[in-house]
């Protein structure tokens, strides 16, 4: 019995090395974050509780200025493969792809962080504007299979599973107070929406290469989660109001001190609504990246991402250099998305005919740092 049992696992051993020799894959796992107001400091402040000092603040508010403040993240690790045998009588090769992803991103006006964190009391007659104030949140699962071509070039349909997702904004909103403190006025247009149970949907994956012996460069374009899911029975929770009083009433029904210290109130202002189904787009994303040599060892490398919920495109340019046969380095500075200007730097170690390795952080100088405002860190793998 020992004997089969020991002939069966070399057999299963054979067959899965076997099939692992028959595929090129890589796996990719990455977490960053990134603002352009909140510093690492105060952001752990927020997110664990803990005394807020007014530096803290006062700082946030010099770095938001007139602009709109930003903080967004995402984490997650994907699996891309393809198969090295072509297809039947084609040079197509079959290659699909796997992806967990968790994406947010926050967005707000000055006006809405002074009354968050200082009240109104420096903005006594004075329109308080809010529009554009966001926050969406989603997770999901996606599985995908296609045909890959020369240089790479692939298209992949997916199936998604997205576990949750939330988004509410405030799509038109002011608020003042007089300086007489004897009449208010504010006007609030909004929603918060939820699914009440897991969304199904399909997305489309590409990816295209230029890659000519006789080109000094190299380009590539990427096209990552474009498509759709259903979300079963879509709760929206909306806001229309404009209130106008020099005054509130201590109790009664309606608009008093007394309804809105039970949140009674609030109900009169809301209402709430259910869709059966809700077609959501994906948050897609389109990359670019252009390499050019500047010597046997060394080039240049530019960069630029558009979507994922961020505010604006993310670009970068850097340098690369390659330090012996089996380690590449590269420097770059990293600018959009949600965050100010930052440096990355990267390194690669390939063993040839085997594997290689590749470790990307994000502002470096954010892991030792508590004034910085985000980090990220990304690890890839890749059979050879």
């Amino acid at each position: 019995m020992k004997g089969c049992l020991t002939y069966l696992f070399l057999i299963a051993t054979t067959t899965v090395s076997g099939q692992l020799d028959s595929l090129s894959w890589a796996t990719t796992v990455w977490g960053q974050y990134r603002s352009n107001v909140l510093s690492q400091e105060l952001g752990r402040l927020l997110q664990r509780g803990g005394y807020i000092e007014r530096p803290l603040i006062e700082a946030a508010q010099a770095a938001q200025g007139i602009n709109m403040g930003a903080f967004g993240y995402t984490s997650g690790v994907a699996l891309d493969w393809c198969s090295l045998r072509p297809l039947r009588n084609t040079e197509l090769h079959l290659c699909g792809s796997f992806q967990f992803k968790s994406l947010g991103d926050f967005r707000w006006t000055p006006e809405f962080f002074d009354l968050v964190f200082t009240g109104n009391a420096g903005h006594l007659g004075r329109w308080d504007v809010l529009d554009g104030t966001r926050m969406r949140t989603a997770s999901w699962v996606e599985l995908a299979v296609g045909v890959e071509g020369s240089n790479q070039n692939r298209i992949e349909l997916g199936l998604v599973y997205r576990m949750q997702s939330y988004d509410a904004l405030i799509q038109n909103g002011y608020f003042l107070v007089n300086e007489g403190l004897d009449y208010m006025t504010g006007s609030l247009r909004g929603y918060l929406g939820w699914a009440e149970g897991p969304s199904w949907g399909l997305v489309t994956n590409a990816e295209w290469h230029f890659l000519r012996e006789e080109a000094p460069f190299a380009f590539h374009l990427r096209l990552q989660n474009f498509g759709f899911v259903a979300a079963p029975r879509w709760t929206e929770l909306k806001i229309d109001t404009l209130i106008e009083t020099s005054g509130l009433t201590l109790t009664g029904p309606g608009l008093s001190v007394e309804s809105i210290a039970q949140l009674t109130g609030i109900s009169d202002l809301t209402s709430t609504s259910t869709d059966r189904y809700r077609f959501d787009l994906m948050p897609f994303r389109i990359s670019t990246a252009f390499e050019y040599p500047i010597g046997p060892r060394s080039g240049l490398d530019l960069q630029a991402q558009a979507g994922d919920w961020m505010p604006t495109p993310r670009a970068s340019a850097g340098y690369r250099r390659a330090v012996s046969k089996q380690y590449q380095m590269g420097i770059q500075l990293v600018t959009g998305g949600w965050g100010r200007l930052r440096p990355a730097a990267w390194v690669r170690w390939r063993k040839p005919g085997q594997c290689a390795f590749m470790l990307f952080l994000e502002d470096p100088l954010g892991w030792g740092s508590s004034t910085a405002y985000g980090r990220g860190i990304t690890l890839r793998y890749q059979n050879l």
